[in-house]
């Protein structure tokens, strides 16, 4: 059956987005104040078959989020909302995960795979590596300067797959990160270079890849940063950790790789232009 997009509010979204990702609506509600447009597919009785909203990305455009609902109009009702979307947006990218947005649709709606999101694991990496000179590495609850916080966390912001950073993200203890395990790095000028986050999860470390300032991703920065946590993860006899990244580069997963970390789920990331 042919398959309709019409254009919604994205206040009206929360109770197809928790459908989607089966979640309570209270949990993804806060999506909706992200979005800049939104829109829901119809089959010909009028049924919902999924809905799509766009969130702001600072160098990428917009990602898609939401996707289409199972069923037998599921491929259609994913083109039809990513080619929408795509068409409103003018640069959009999203996570094919297999289900939300399939390979096939978004590929159907001219997007091309870029990037991924990766979860790698692994026994806790040993080893060290020399700073650049004039940096330093300090834990985070040791910048105490909102300001820093906030211009570590924005070395993400070109990456794809990450959004603009808020204060509320630089608080301490946001994401249930560890202060006292995570790491900051400043270069000679006392401004900031880089930063990498941990969390005590159930036996293991739960680590955020490094961010570096983009000036820095050949200096050694990334890799001290990791290190640097991981050496702070052992002190709290932590033997395993996991580093979840997006839109890392092929050199940086190799090095990761090198540590004896394994990729245990990989989601391709495809964007259109």
């Amino acid at each position: 059956m042919p398959v309709t997009v019409f254009p919604t509010r994205p206040a009206d979204l929360p109770p197809l987005l928790a459908a989607l990702y089966g979640a309570p609506e209270e949990a993804v509600a806060w999506m909706a104040g992200t979005l800049t447009g939104a829109w829901t597919a119809h089959d010909e009785d009028g049924e919902v078959q999924g809905a799509v909203g766009l969130r702001p990305s600072p160098a990428h455009g917009s990602e898609l989020v939401g996707g289409a609902l199972p069923g037998p109009e599921y491929l259609e009702a994913a083109a039809a909302l990513a080619q929408t979307a795509r068409g409103a947006a003018g640069r959009a990218y999203a996570f094919a995960d297999g289900t939300l947005f399939p390979t096939r649709a978004l590929e159907a709606a001219g997007f091309r795979e870029v990037a991924a999101y990766r979860l790698l694991a692994g026994p806790t990496p040993t080893g060290t590596v020399p700073l650049p000179a004039g940096f330093q590495l300090l834990p985070l609850t040791e910048v105490l300067d909102p300001a820093l916080r906030l211009d570590a966390l924005a070395t993400y912001e070109d990456r794809i797959g990450h959004h603009a950073v808020t204060p509320e993200a630089a608080a301490e203890g946001a994401g249930g990160f560890d202060g006292e395990l995570s790491l900051l790095a400043l270069d000679a000028q006392g401004q900031a270079a880089g930063i990498c986050r941990a969390a005590v999860e159930d036996g293991y470390a739960r680590i955020d890849a490094p961010g570096v300032r983009p000036d820095l991703r050949t200096s050694g920065l990334r890799a001290a940063l990791l290190l640097g946590v991981c050496a702070r993860v052992r002190g709290r006899a932590l033997e395993h950790v996991s580093v979840e990244g997006w839109g890392d580069t092929p050199e940086e997963l190799a090095a990761d790789l090198a540590l004896g970390l394994g990729v245990e789920i990989e989601n391709p990331i495809y964007a259109a232009p």
